[in-house]
């Protein structure tokens, strides 16, 4: 019988995720003019990621700078994709601890905008399931859900 082995079969961790590539995806979108649908959260290895995905494509993954998520904003509020020089391999791990979703929810709240929550009653059981509308898209956010949140969302009436 043969033996196998898996050593040496793994792919280096800089190169486990073509950005660039899904970044140029996303431009492409953008450039026709797409509704994006994103969702937002955490990859396995600790990258704050869209989800992305439009009528005509399916989901691909987008790992997170400050300069990727401008871009995105100003498109979904405005239509407009800016001048901003964005090297979408330039990218780093969320601070361990940290929770970006979380975090990026907050964010969007204090900067004025207002999120669609699914009624607790119809979310999935520990989550708590909120939406944010764009002139050029959506941003769904699952969050876990604990009493800060649910003190959170009390204290900004979004429940």
């Amino acid at each position: 019988m043969s033996n196998f082995s898996l050593k040496g079969l793994g792919t280096p961790k800089s190169a486990s995720y073509a950005n660039e590539s899904a970044y140029k995806e996303l431009l492409s979108r953008m450039d026709k003019g797409e509704r994006l649908t994103i969702e937002v959260y955490t990859d396995k290895d600790g990258y704050s990621s869209f989800g992305i995905q439009t009528g005509v494509v399916s989901k691909f993954k987008l790992r997170l700078n400050q300069d990727i998520l401008l871009k995105i904003m100003q498109y979904l509020t405005n239509n407009e994709t800016g001048d901003v020089k964005v090297e979408p391999n330039d990218v780093e791990p969320y601070g361990e601890g940290k929770d970006f979703t979380m975090d990026l929810f907050k964010l969007m709240i204090d900067n004025g905008f207002k999120p669609q929550t699914v009624p607790l009653f119809r979310a999935v059981y520990g989550k708590v399931k909120s939406i944010f509308h764009f002139p050029k898209g959506r941003m769904e956010f699952n969050l876990e859900r604990t009493d800060e949140l649910m003190d959170y969302l009390a204290d900004k009436n979004l429940l």
